[in-house]
């Protein structure tokens, strides 16, 4: 990267339609988590049969794998060089795999021996992760290179949030109207290819607004320069760098944590909003439906809210908040004081929808933001700008969502004794002892998760005043750093 890159970023304005194209592509993202976290436990275990355990242990696995790969990702990200620059070449070529690997992944054929049945959604999800990666990580990298600004950040954020909350809307809303929207259709196998082909054809729409709505732009950023030392360092070197910078190590396990107890509830919503709050079933959803009028709220409070308080300060309260709910509404049912599918319980869990959609979308934005600033200290510390690499760290935290996440949940409902209902799934199939587990999986547990993120969080030290002082000495590093003009040759009068 040229050395005045964070100046030429930041000259240069967002527009609405740049936000807005910009925006598009984090739907690719939340469309696939939407469906993956609300769906895809249930449908191994309640639908195709598969134990809790198997079924965790393939969010495990693929998490593990594409662990692996995106820092790889996120370096040959950053070091391509191309006429259409650095990051469209990834996003464009990853769309197809994302969307047959989507289709195919809900569309398990009946009768499969449990290996092969193992060994086809395995594959098929890392196969999913990782074309995500391939998309979602130079995505995420273009926060930090669109503008250096600190507030615009944020405002970039809150676009890309925006995103989150029209993608889910546009996976789950047709999901549970139509496509699950007969009685027990959630159980039915026959659904689910339907939902895999709205799910490959949202992946479409969005990417492919993404990529041309921002290719004008993108082709203008500036190239990595490779002959500049820092460059040549070996990809572990530059891993072995994220970690040596303070501020990186708190954000990159408070968001680890934050969304690995986000990803355990999101696995198990299906089964606790069933079984343990035993919503009738026209309203089984109405929780889940509810997650993106809560993420709409949190965007629109995210920026007045940024210009009173810090980054850090905005995770904390939406981890403390969501999370001191969240198990004060469990609690209330386990002890009795108010009874499983009554209108006061539907109203609690009702509401937990909307406040996970509002502080999910909070912590978004803080986070994705404040990861940007941190590149500009990476930058300070060690003379290289890495934006992909970081966005590769923080989506190994998204993924937990989905696999750390996603692997506690499956073991949870192992040790609780879940297994699939062989009546139709009706609410009081479960025994009382299996239905209080599933509430205190879903409520405490996820919880204590999430809560143990703040004493990380606290650690993290760019704020305004920090983010405004390293700007000005990159500033200074650059002006200084930069040839000198050649003198003029001074003509003797004869």
């Amino acid at each position: 990267m040229s050395a005045d890159a964070p100046k030429r970023a930041s000259a240069e304005a967002t527009g609405l339609l740049l936000r807005l194209s910009y925006g598009s592509g984090q739907a690719v993202d939340s469309v696939l988590q939407a469906a993956i976290n609300t769906f895809l436990l249930f449908y191994l275990t309640a639908v195709c049969g598969m134990s809790g355990s198997a079924a965790g242990s393939i969010f495990l696995v693929s998490l593990v794998v594409d662990a692996l790969l995106d820092p790889f990702i996120g370096q040959l990200s950053d070091n391509w060089r191309s006429r259409w620059g650095r990051r469209l070449p990834f996003m464009a070529t990853a769309i197809l795999p994302m969307m047959i690997a989507a289709y195919l992944l809900f569309s398990v054929p009946a009768n499969l021996p449990s290996a092969i049945l193992y060994a086809y959604v395995l594959g098929l999800n890392v196969i999913l992760r990782v074309s995500l990666s391939v998309f979602a990580l130079p995505h995420s990298a273009l926060t930090a290179e669109l503008t250096s600004d600190y507030a615009e950040r944020s405002v970039i954020s809150m676009f890309r949030a925006l995103f989150i909350v029209l993608g889910t809307a546009a996976i789950l809303l047709p999901a549970f109207l139509l496509i699950f929207g007969a009685p027990n259709a959630l159980q039915s196998p026959a659904a689910y290819p339907h939902f895999g082909m709205l799910t490959a054809s949202l992946v479409a729409c969005f990417g492919i607004s993404c990529i041309l709505g921002t290719f004008r732009r993108l082709i203008r950023l500036p190239l990595p320069d490779l002959n500049v030392g820092h460059a040549k360092a070996g990809f572990f070197a530059e891993v072995i760098q994220l970690f040596r910078n303070p501020s990186f190590v708190p954000l990159f396990i408070g968001a680890i944590l934050v969304l690995v107890g986000q990803g355990a509830t999101g696995a198990l919503n299906l089964h606790a909003f069933r079984y343990f709050w035993q919503l009738p079933p026209p309203l089984i959803q109405l929780p889940l439906l509810l997650v993106p009028l809560g993420m709409l709220i949190g965007t629109a409070a995210a920026g007045p809210l940024l210009k009173r308080i810090e980054k850090r300060d905005g995770v904390i309260g939406a981890v403390a908040a969501l999370s001191l709910y969240q198990s004060a509404a469990a609690i209330i049912v386990v002890t009795g004081m108010v009874m499983p599918g009554s209108i006061a319980s539907i109203a609690l869990v009702a509401f937990e929808g909307l406040l996970f959609g509002a502080c999910g979308t909070v912590c978004f934005v803080c986070f994705y933001s404040a990861i940007a600033d941190a590149v500009d200290e990476h930058d300070h510390l060690f003379g290289i700008r890495r934006e992909a690499l970081y966005a590769a760290a923080l989506m190994i935290g998204a993924k937990a969502a989905t696999g750390i996440g996603g692997f506690l949940a499956g073991l949870g409902l192992q040790l609780i004794g879940f297994s699939t209902p062989h009546d139709g799934g009706s609410a009081t199939t479960v025994p009382a002892g299996v239905a209080t587990g599933l509430g205190l999986l879903w409520g405490p547990c996820a919880s204590i998760v999430m809560l143990l993120s703040i004493v990380f969080l606290k650690r993290y030290r760019v704020d305004r005043a920090r983010h405004a002082q390293i700007l000005i000495d990159l500033a200074a590093r650059h002006q200084s750093a930069a040839p000198p003009s050649t003198p003029q040759p001074v003509i003797a009068n004869s």
